[in-house]
């Protein structure tokens, strides 16, 4: 009787073992990212070893978003997080610190915009772009993107209004419950006409319909809101601070984390290890 017991004990912690072990499988399935390059993609596995023999990675970058990519004509010097971003996986590339990845010039930078970002990394001109770009599940079925380095939010920016006034902003706008009707900049080839639009559905106290009119550049965003052409500029908080200054304000409204990640041909998804090494250490 002890015997069958005990066999009975030992065959259901056995059972239990292996429960367990198809319950955490199945988690594991469950929980791995997804596939960043497609399944007909044929993965170039000497994409470092290419950067390496060229001597220098080409990163695609903002010349306008301080904090973030910023170039100096002045000084012909970039600055933000990006470019530090950058160097970092230059860096790893070529096995030295990120202050010698500087001194020696294993990076090249190459201007782009929101309009011309994706185009760059498409056409070959740089080898990843750094440049605010959004993780959003369709990107990543064009591109392979990294782990996300940097959390915005959308904001909107108005022309001041004067200091006898009580209102912000020439039309009254005070909020995005003021869009109504107004003509609104967003930058072509962002999210920020689709994520205002799910943001205003989903808060049923807000009702508006307003005008959205895109632009290649933020400077052509700021120069309509100067001269009238639209009545707000929308775009991630980061950039509006850079155009901000005493004629604009930005209203305290936020909405649409934006997961910034720097993104690569899907054949050159194995340049992302670099990518992410840097990122864990920024």
């Amino acid at each position: 009787m002890k015997n069958t017991a005990r066999l009975f004990r030992r065959v259901s912690a056995l059972l239990l073992c292996v429960l367990l072990l198809a319950m955490t499988a199945c988690t594991k399935s469950g929980t791995e990212p997804e596939e960043t390059t497609r399944p007909d993609v044929k993965l170039n596995k000497k994409i470092v070893s290419e950067i390496k023999d060229r001597g220098y990675l080409i990163a695609g970058c903002k010349m306008d978003v301080e904090g973030l990519g910023l170039y100096d004509e002045d000084t012909k010097t970039w600055s933000g997080l990006e470019t530090e971003l950058a160097y970092a996986t230059a860096a790893k590339i070529f096995e030295v610190s990120p202050d010698e990845a500087k001194k020696q010039g294993l990076v090249r930078f190459k201007g782009v915009t929101v309009a011309d970002r994706e185009t760059k990394l498409e056409e070959g001109k740089i080898d990843v772009m750094m440049a605010t770009y959004t993780i959003t599940k369709e990107r990543a079925k064009r591109f392979a993107i990294s782990d996300s380095y940097y959390t915005d939010y959308i904001g909107i920016m108005v022309l001041d209004a004067k200091e006898d006034s009580n209102t912000i902003g020439p039309k009254g706008i005070k909020s995005i419950a003021d869009l109504d009707g107004k003509n609104v900049g967003v930058a072509k080839n962002s999210t920020t006409r689709e994520d205002l639009l799910n943001y205003v559905n989903t808060m049923n106290s807000i009702k508006v319909n307003p005008m959205f009119f895109e632009y290649a550049s933020y400077d052509q965003l700021f120069e309509a809101l100067q001269n009238g052409t639209i009545d707000a500029f929308c775009v991630d908080v980061s950039i509006l601070n850079s155009y901000d200054d005493k004629t604009t304000k930005v209203l305290s409204d936020r909405f649409a984390g934006q997961h910034y990640g720097a993104a690569v041909l899907p054949e050159n998804a194995l340049l992302l290890d670099a990518v992410n090494a840097a990122i864990a250490e920024l």
